[in-house]
């Protein structure tokens, strides 16, 4: 090295990666330090800050660079460039529109993909964004509830479709103006076109709820929309469908039918009504387009179940059978752990019939395990009946740590079924159950932990806010945003 010659200072690179080096040899005690030193030099879902050292190192070659700006688009997101790009959102020129939507569609922050979405459905870009969720539009700021007013366009944006229902795939949906999001999906400016265009992209969780105002569009609608409305609807399951439909169609609108022409449908009683009606009435091609088909009379499987009856009704009974004697504890659980699931489901009901325990009784360990095992069966039926046997046999508390199994279901209307169980019980020790589920893949979920959560109040915060402490800082605003609920907007 000559002699006056300093050393050029390690790039934040060169840092980085000797941080990352020493972590796994350092003390316990030391990480969480240097985990802050490598979060202050990459900041998470950040791009790499080498702009400056760039610049440095191209002005010491003698490399010509190009002045920076204030409204450079290029630059590390910000808050000033977050306010370019909303600004850039309304501007008269379409490009500058297009640019700023196309940037926007990459950020991860709930609020950037609103605002391109709105502009989208209103037609100042043609730039979708990256996320399809009904949940970005369920918690909007400034929400009023239902939204009646008409479309500019003309036709009513406020048509009921149907009644509540207890179905499980239709629990969401009751009237149109029931779901939050409704209200910006009707708002005046938002073009149907590109609302449906739009909801085809949703998934099927989240295009049920609105069901009703697509259906609406269809029967209120010019052609075009029309015709993005039955494309639209026709990504819900058909069965599914028909169900939200059948209130409708049972008090006399046949015309509804014709959303289900080509689908095949499990046949039900009021959808054999209908079609027979539409024959009385001289419609039988609209008649003729509806598929009905029977569902299964026996399980799949069950052939050999089949012949052993066949065979035993060939061969004459020489003796009169002896009466079965009555089956001991142990057969009982057996069967429940070996037998077929609607032996299983029988088996349950005669425990809650014969096995209920007296007052001030602790739970039957065996029982419990039976029930523990039962709730990780592979047929949602089973573990269900198994929940609510669980509630007729054993106390409050044995029956809320037996739920909390089920926020792990794969199945997303359980898994909010067990939350709202536990959210109305008030038990503490599923909190950190219910705070992980706020980032839970399905809406519903999210929604159900979330007004749960608020629903405990004060309990919950230390446990939100240990959450909000170790959470990354891209995925903070699920658990600030309950805090903030319970505590008030001045947290």
């Amino acid at each position: 090295m000559k002699a006056g010659r300093v050393p050029a200072a390690p790039g934040s690179r060169d840092l980085l990666a000797a941080l990352v080096e020493a972590y796994p040899g350092s003390a316990p005690g030391v990480r969480d330090r240097l985990v802050d030193w490598m979060t202050e030099l990459q900041p998470l879902d950040a791009p790499e800050w080498t702009i400056a050292e760039t610049r440095a190192a191209s002005t010491a070659a003698g490399a010509s660079s190009r002045p920076v700006r204030a409204d450079d688009l290029d630059q590390p997101r910000s808050a000033a460039q977050r306010a370019r790009l909303l600004a850039m959102l309304d501007a008269e020129q379409p490009e500058r529109r297009t640019t700023a939507a196309r940037a926007l569609s990459g950020w991860p922050e709930p609020d950037a993909s609103l605002a391109v979405l709105r502009a989208y459905l209103r037609g100042r870009v043609d730039v979708p964004p990256e996320a399809a969720s009904l949940d970005l539009l369920a918690h909007t700021e400034g929400h009023t509830g239902s939204h009646t007013e008409d479309h500019p366009d003309g036709y009513p944006t406020d048509h009921p479709t149907g009644r509540p229902t207890d179905h499980p795939d239709a629990r969401p949906t009751s009237r149109p103006e029931g779901h939050p999001a409704v209200a910006e999906l009707t708002a005046r400016g938002v073009l149907p076109e590109r609302v449906l265009r739009w909801a085809a992209r949703l998934p099927e969780d989240d295009l049920l709820p609105l069901v009703p105002l697509i259906v609406g569009w269809w029967e209120h609608g010019p052609p075009a929309v029309r015709e993005a409305a039955r494309t639209a609807v026709r990504h819900v399951r058909a069965d599914a469908l028909a169900h939200l439909l059948t209130p409708r169609i049972e008090a006399g609108d046949l015309g509804l039918l014709d959303l289900l022409t080509g689908l095949r449908l499990l046949r039900t009683p009021a959808l054999t009504r209908a079609e027979r009606l539409l024959r009385t009435e001289g419609r039988e091609a609209l008649a003729d387009a509806l598929v009905l088909v029977d569902g299964p009379l026996r399980a799949s499987g069950a052939g050999h179940e089949d012949a052993a009856a066949l065979d035993a009704l060939r061969t004459p009974a020489r003796t009169p059978a002896a009466p079965a004697a009555p089956e001991t504890l142990p057969e009982l659980l057996g069967l429940a752990r070996t037998g077929t699931p609607e032996q299983t489901r029988r088996v349950l009901t005669r425990l809650v019939e014969e096995r209920a325990p007296g007052p001030g009784a602790g739970p039957d360990p065996e029982l419990r395990s039976l029930v523990e095992e039962l709730l990780r069966h592979p047929r949602a039926g089973v573990r269900l009946h198994a929940h609510r046997t669980s509630r007729a046999l054993f106390d409050r508390d044995t029956h809320a740590r037996l739920t909390a199994l089920l926020l792990s279901d794969p199945l997303p209307d359980v898994v909010r079924m067990a939350v709202r169980t536990l959210g109305r019980a008030s038990w503490e020790p599923a909190l950190p159950d219910l705070v992980r589920l706020l980032d839970h893949a399905k809406p519903v979920v999210r929604r159900a932990a979330r007004d749960a959560l608020v629903g405990f109040g004060a309990a919950a915060v230390p446990v939100l806010r240990r959450a909000t402490a170790h959470a990354r800082p891209d995925r903070r605003s699920l658990y600030t945003g309950v805090l903030a609920e319970i505590l008030g907007p001045e947290t």
